[in-house]
């Protein structure tokens, strides 16, 4: 199991929106990024004994700015590009199906910076 492909994966395809993302910390410098961190999967083997597939649970935070009126619109944004992505080949892995929680406000931290979250799942289809 690759768990370092997934969080790549990952990575790629929130980067797409525009949005540079980090794994499993946001630097503090930083505004306007996004972060995945994920949690602890199920596994399932398959009668093929070479394939695993798994459910994951993944967590991204997102972060704008104290006078930003748009980290809603980046949650947005992140979230439209990773919910119900199905069917797609990356290394050893295949992402049977991506769903997401629709973005919510998390906080302001110390800088009055706003953040965002979303939980999602994962399923995944690994090759040994």
């Amino acid at each position: 199991m690759n768990i370092e492909s997934l969080i790549t994966f990952l990575r790629n395809e929130i980067e797409k929106t525009g949005y540079k993302c980090y794994s499993p910390d946001l630097p503090q410098e930083l505004d306007k990024i996004v972060s995945v961190s994920l949690g602890e999967g199920t596994n399932e083997r398959a009668i093929n004994k070479d394939v695993i597939y798994t459910r994951i649970p993944f967590y991204l935070l997102i972060r704008g700015t104290s006078k930003d009126t748009k980290t809603r619109s980046i949650a947005d944004t992140v979230f439209k590009q990773l919910d119900h992505l199905k069917d797609v080949e990356n290394d050893d892995l295949r992402i049977i199906l991506i769903s997401c929680d629709p973005p919510y406000y998390a906080f302001r931290d110390e800088n009055q910076r706003l953040h965002y979250n979303i939980n999602a799942n994962v399923q995944v289809e690994w090759k040994e």
